[in-house]
């Protein structure tokens, strides 16, 4: 079920080429850690709407512009691969090997899929607030130092929920073969795999629709699809200053009544 805030944004997508577009998709992002838009038709037009947004990282699988094309590929599949492939992905944060990801992860829809490929998005928040209440001490494990090796063995060492200044708290999340948890996080699988379920939102994204995410706030991830479906994505830092990494933590007894989601994965 969409979640009330979330429901307007993915109803009403900001038209890219208002001439307040950057304006109202920093304020969504500052207020909701996430901007749904529309218009973008063309690889310039993406490029013309990141570098209004931030500074372009670049990606192993990007091209020198820093666009990484996302569509099935053939061959065997790689460990953490999924992305590359028709198959289900797994809710999780961008570049979570690194010290310090990038602030903004930006996905527009190239190409629609005939059948599936929904892109679903999960408010970390939510879910820090739905284990604080449920079980405080997994936010407790979860948020221990060094509990989580992201990457394999040349990534980074940390944890699911980092502290922040402020009072804020970072969401770096993976759960494919290339995350290792402690036994002590381990344990706590189950219950933030739940969380997750709980709070996912499914967009059906057609050609030139897209989204940008807080990469320390919210989690993507994708159903499955058949056919030719192709997304361009393009990772984002920001000026010093425009959006403050993770989110501020839920009171426990603020969460909104919610359903587990129940979109079609077929």
């Amino acid at each position: 079920m969409t979640k009330p805030g979330l429901a307007d944004l993915i109803s009403s997508p900001l038209n890219v080429r208002s001439p307040d577009a950057t304006e109202r998709i920093t304020a969504a992002l500052a207020e909701h850690g996430v901007a749904v838009f529309d218009g973008v038709n063309d690889r310039t037009a993406l490029l013309r709407l990141a570098t209004q947004l931030g500074s372009i990282a670049t990606h192993p699988h990007s091209d020198p512009s820093g666009i990484t094309t996302i569509t099935t590929r053939p061959g065997p599949l790689r460990a953490g691969a999924a992305a590359f492939t028709d198959r289900d992905l797994t809710p999780h944060t961008d570049r979570s090997s690194l010290p310090y990801p990038p602030a903004l992860v930006l996905a527009v829809c190239a190409r629609a899929a005939p059948r599936g490929g929904e892109s679903l998005l999960v408010n970390g928040r939510a879910v820090h607030a739905t284990l604080s209440a449920q079980a405080p001490e997994a936010v407790a494990d979860l948020a221990g130092e060094r509990n989580v090796l992201f990457g394999g063995a040349a990534g980074h060492l940390g944890s699911v929920f980092e502290p922040q200044p402020e009072g804020r708290v970072a969401i770096r999340l993976r759960m494919d073969e290339l995350a290792q948890f402690s036994p002590r996080t381990q344990r706590w699988l189950p219950q933030l795999r739940q969380a997750i379920l709980d709070h996912s939102d499914a967009l059906a994204l057609p050609a030139g629709r897209g989204y940008v995410v807080n990469n320390r706030w919210w989690l993507h991830g994708r159903h499955h699809f058949t056919g030719d479906r192709m997304m361009w994505r393009v990772l984002l830092d920001p000026p010093p200053g425009r959006i403050t990494p993770g989110f501020l933590p839920e009171h426990s007894s603020t969460l909104r009544d919610h359903r587990p989601a129940t979109a079609d994965t077929t």
